[in-house]
């Protein structure tokens, strides 16, 4: 075949990849869309992702079919996904994690390269450290000093090794000089029924997911990781405010996600929906309600946010990781 012909041919095969793309958003979805969450049920993703179904099935026109698949610090749920045929009917919901799990050999590759980030729809505070209500330790210098005299004693249940929460109060405890026994889990789920049923000291987690056992009395949050306080506990210190904290990212974000070569105009049909539902008020009213701010990212700010991530704190977990 001569090299116009070449050309003419590869065209030609462009062409008709651009048209079977089109063809097939335009009649996107056709059946329900599976949502993979690499977490356990009554996780903070798993919350929102319930939160939100409604809404979302609205726009879609189809339903959401949530299936949680933990295990391995996310890797089970994540490669799941990065096998998945990419026709828009395998999605993830999840935060940022990947970066921290990569830096310290959970995952042997950048996965979150290996998918599509279609869009982001909240914003919240990374973690809020939290005792169970009987508890001797009343403040987080309390928890310091109880810190501080027992060395590795004092159990901390945490989401897993890499993870934001996990990075953010292993710089918390160098900072403090003061050494913990860590108890990581499948999702924030089960570290607060351990604490509640007495079997970690204390635990760093979302407030998404506590909230109802704060407002029961059944657990005490000693400080949170926002930027400032929150009006929803106004009488919680942050970690900032506290001098534990500073320069570092205070919030992330949780969004879906799609295999690798998931189509163009497949995420640029998702997105917008996702958008829109994002503006149902009764999302809205639920979001709020477990902390988080409405905070819709497009395909572009997810990446930009897992740029300035991992640039923040890839550093600082690959040092980790040498220890």
């Amino acid at each position: 075949m001569s090299k116009k012909g070449i050309k003419v041919f590869l065209w030609g095969v462009l062409f008709l990849f651009a048209w079977w793309s089109i063809g097939m958003a335009a009649d996107y979805p056709q059946r329900p869309i599976r949502l993979i969450i690499p977490w356990s049920t009554g996780g903070a993703s798993d919350v929102l992702a319930r939160a939100f179904q409604p809404a979302f099935e609205k726009e879609l026109g189809q339903k959401l079919l949530i299936e949680n698949i933990p295990g391995g610090s996310t890797k089970v749920g994540t490669m799941e996904l990065i096998k998945a045929k990419p026709d828009g009917y395998t999605l993830l919901f999840s935060n940022e994690c990947w970066i921290g799990r990569y830096y310290l050999n959970v995952y042997d590759t950048k996965v979150w390269e290996q998918m599509v980030p279609i869009s982001s729809i909240v914003s919240e505070p990374l973690a809020i450290v939290e005792v169970k209500s009987d508890s001797p330790y009343k403040t987080m210098d309390d928890l310091l000093k109880a810190a501080k005299a027992n060395p590795g004693k004092l159990s901390c249940g945490n989401p897993g090794v890499g993870s934001p929460i996990d990075l953010m109060f292993n710089g918390i405890t160098q900072k403090a000089g003061v050494k913990v026994q860590y108890v990581p889990f499948a999702g924030g789920g089960k570290s607060k029924l351990a604490l509640l049923g007495g079997h970690i000291d204390f635990r760093i987690g979302q407030l998404a997911e506590t909230i109802d056992v704060i407002r029961a009395g059944k657990v005490r949050p000693l400080a949170v990781s926002s930027s400032q306080r929150l009006k929803i506990i106004p009488d919680v210190p942050t970690l900032k405010e506290l001098g534990l904290l500073s320069g570092d990212l205070y919030e992330q974000i949780r969004g879906f996600w799609g295999p690798a070569k998931l189509p163009a105009s497949l995420v640029n049909t998702l997105a917008p929906l996702i958008e829109k539902a994002t503006k149902d008020p009764a999302f809205i009213r639920l979001a709020e309600q477990f902390t988080y701010t409405v905070d819709y990212r497009s395909p572009e700010r997810v990446k930009e946010y897992m740029a300035n991530y991992e640039k923040e704190f890839g550093p600082r977990l690959a040092e980790l990781n040498k220890k």
